[in-house]
């Protein structure tokens, strides 16, 4: 259109102007559109690079755990696996019997019967990780020795937890199986000729023996030590005992607090 012209123009002129007007404002607007696309596109990519380095962060670490779990297991097991722990397998298939006799105090044939008794009567079982023969001996470890359950959890591999749970057991299992062994003998009260026949001895008539109380050191928790702790001024129990006249010990009465009276006992 020509501008220093006096004649207005058209309509249909003025129509194809806008129109050809709107059609360059929308060749504006495109590189706009194809910007935005541009970004968003950018932004996906970014995002799944971020995914990609998180997933092999991921996999790097369980790789680096596993490594590291089977470095432990191998060469530092806390952790047994069921009979075959060192120290288990030294004291059941490598230690000379003196040693083993010391150790456990009974000789091997008697540990194994021992263990064949408990398993017979149903009163223990292999655990997942720990067999009989090892609950019985972390049981005499910690009887026979006076050992606190953290030692024998260390010396054994084991967690303190099933060391604790373990003992308990084997407690338990060794009280069922008490009545069948341990019995009374009267015949062991009888008086012997020499003292009921003797004169000398009408004061010990009828007499079965003699019974005393003594005090046997105990290990208690710090916060329950004080009914414990005797006239003597140490931390016992107070155990009555009965002899008869052979000297042979035929009644113990064990678990009284150090500090309760003879007369209680």
């Amino acid at each position: 259109m020509d501008i220093h012209s006096s004649n207005p123009p058209s309509l249909a002129t003025q129509f194809t102007y806008f129109h050809s007007s709107d059609t360059s404002l929308q060749h504006l607007k495109q590189p706009t559109m194809d910007n935005n696309l541009l970004a968003m596109l950018a932004a996906a990519g970014a995002s799944l690079v971020q995914l990609n380095n998180t997933i092999i962060s991921i996999a790097a670490a369980g790789a680096a755990i596993t490594y590291l779990g089977k470095m432990w297991n191998t060469y530092e097991p806390y952790y047994g696996d069921g009979g075959q722990a060192r120290y288990t397998r030294f004291l059941l298939n490598e230690v000379r019997p003196e040693l083993f006799r010391e150790i456990t105090r009974m000789e091997r044939s008697t540990f194994n019967s021992l263990v064949e008794e408990l398993k017979f009567n149903r009163l223990l079982k292999d655990g997942r990780s720990v067999c009989v023969e090892e609950q019985v001996l972390i049981f005499l470890d910690i009887l026979c020795h006076n050992n606190a359950m953290r030692q024998t959890a260390v010396k054994f591999r084991r967690g303190l937890y099933t060391v604790t749970r373990y003992f308990g057991l084997v407690l338990d299992s060794l009280v069922n199986i008490y009545p069948n062994y341990v019995k009374f003998n009267m015949e062991s009260c009888i008086q012997p000729d020499d003292i009921s026949k003797n004169p000398r001895y009408k004061a010990f008539k009828n007499a079965l023996g003699a019974i005393n109380g003594v005090f046997i050191p105990a290990t208690v928790p710090a916060n329950i030590q004080s009914p414990w702790r005797n006239r003597k001024g140490f931390i016992a129990q107070n155990v009555l005992a009965a002899v008869n006249f052979n000297f042979e010990f035929v009644y113990v009465l064990a678990g009284w607090e150090g500090s309760a009276h003879d007369t209680r006992c």
